[in-house]
């Protein structure tokens, strides 16, 4: 098999870098009893086709694994082995059990269709057939060393093409989810929809029929894994699926003005929010996952409000900062799962601040000192997201994506140094002097924290007059 050498080192980095075949000879070699007709399936069996094929494959994730008993049957034998893991009830509900051998925890699926008296050959057949893309329909049966291809996967993939397992109005009746996840597929890997998909004749509303969790989990997925998520959003536009999925996402891609040309010179609001999606894919790829999709939500949400905007008012979107809060928040209840509370924050207040934080140099003490109490006092609050998020608006731009980097180091450090100061302000020594006059207390720490900027600012300034007024 035409499969990299194992790895010389060993231990746990040896368990993770190991072909899958080697990993599970060494650490499961009774997975290769003829009856139990164990496969590799998913990105790894691809991956071992496509080597079979002599081409480049993909860069493996999860080792899943796939086999002919049934939960009850398969949770006796993991236990027999003493790898048998406790998974959670609606994975056991597919029919999925866990195990952890070599030191890492892998999933095994019973068989999703055929008769569990068939052959093996036969019920990988049938299981293969009940999956979604071909490229994901591949198999690689231990017990044989046979690569299992009836749909045609690897050819597939040599084309570049996602391609539905048999009918595709079928597969998406059997679970809508489907549908979104073959447009997110081909933007994450830069292939072309087969024209079937493009094709079908089904009433977008089917998608919500899908559990909300998966979703959100496919929004997330786009949000993640693709390199323009902007440009995956707009081909479900353009095939009627976005608007189901999200009236206020879609108006942004309705072909509405970004604003005035003098100011974007994109024109196109549907372009800007790509371009602006795109640098911050760009740069954010040295953040952690929860980081990077928090900024691209953020992102993502920033203009909502522009596709209310009165036509009589166009190319401008006055107050679409504010307008567009509550379209947010519309969207991301739509759809929980798709943010954590910190993202909902983030999401929020760059929708409703992207225009005024870029202005900060021209703010009064007093406007900076509300921001301050209002959005930015947490001690956790995540600055350094929400100067990415704000950049990537003006990035966003045709011919401006310099301007991006200068103006997310200039915001991070501006509400460092508002938080530093403010910050800095005795509020205990204002309680006191207060006593229970709680109105009294707030107007005090208010203006307290308004002058401590005045001054503040005069020293950080060459000129102060070029800092907040008082």
């Amino acid at each position: 098999m035409a499969e990299a050498e194992p790895s010389q080192v060993s231990g746990p980095e040896a368990n993770a870098t190991a072909p899958p075949v080697d990993f599970l000879q060494a650490a499961a070699p009774w997975l290769w009893e003829p009856r139990l007709a164990v496969c590799i399936v998913g990105s790894h069996a691809l991956a071992i086709a496509c080597a079979r094929a002599g081409i480049s494959g993909p860069a493996p994730v999860d080792l899943d694994l796939a086999w002919g008993l049934d939960c009850a049957a398969g949770q006796s034998l993991l236990e027999q082995h003493g790898v048998f893991v406790p998974t959670t009830d609606g994975n056991v509900g597919r029919g999925t059990l866990a195990m952890k051998v070599g030191g890492r925890r892998i999933e095994i699926t019973t068989f999703r269709s055929g008769s569990p008296g068939a052959p093996a050959a036969e019920r990988i057949a049938s299981d293969l057939a009940a999956r979604d893309m071909t490229i994901g329909a591949i198999a690689f049966e231990l017990a044989t060393g046979r690569v299992h291809d009836p749909q045609g996967g690897v050819q597939h993939w040599r084309e570049r093409r996602i391609v539905a397992v048999g009918n595709p109005a079928e597969r998406v009746q059997e679970h809508a989810i489907r549908w979104l996840r073959w447009y997110r597929k081909a933007h994450q890997l830069g292939f072309s929809l087969d024209a079937r998909i493009r094709r079908l004749d089904l009433e977008p509303k089917l998608l919500l029929t899908a559990p909300p969790e998966a979703v959100a989990l496919e929004l997330r997925a786009i949000l993640g894994k693709c390199a323009s998520p902007g440009r995956c959003l707009l081909e479900l536009h353009e095939d009627g699926l976005l608007e189901i999925l999200s009236p206020e996402l879609a108006l942004q891609f309705d072909g509405r003005p970004a604003g005035p040309q003098r100011w974007h010179p994109e024109v196109s609001q549907a372009l800007h929010l790509i371009l602006a999606l795109e640098w911050s894919v760009e740069h954010t790829r040295a953040l952690d996952e929860r980081d990077r999709l928090a900024v691209h939500l953020a992102v993502l949400c920033h203009d909502l409000g522009k596709g209310y905007s009165r036509a009589l008012d166009l190319p401008r979107h006055h107050g679409h900062e504010q307008e567009g809060v509550p379209h947010v928040e519309r969207l991301l209840d739509r759809w929980p799962g798709l943010a954590d509370p910190r993202a909902n924050l983030l999401a929020r207040h760059v929708c409703a601040l992207h225009q005024q934080v870029r202005g900060f140099h021209d703010l009064r003490a007093g406007t900076l000192a509300t921001l301050y109490d209002t959005h930015f006092r947490p001690k956790d609050y995540p600055v350094e997201l929400f100067a990415l998020a704000v950049a990537a608006d003006s990035a966003g731009r045709l011919g401006l994506a310099a301007l991006g980097d200068p103006l997310a180091m200039r915001i991070a450090a501006d509400l460092t140094w508002l938080r530093e100061v403010c910050g800095a302000v005795d509020a205990g020594e204002l309680r006191k002097a207060c006593g229970d006059d709680l109105p009294a207390f707030r107007t005090a720490l208010h203006e307290a924290r308004a002058r401590a900027i005045a001054v503040a600012w005069s020293a950080r300034l060459t000129s102060p007059a070029d800092g907040p007024r008082s």
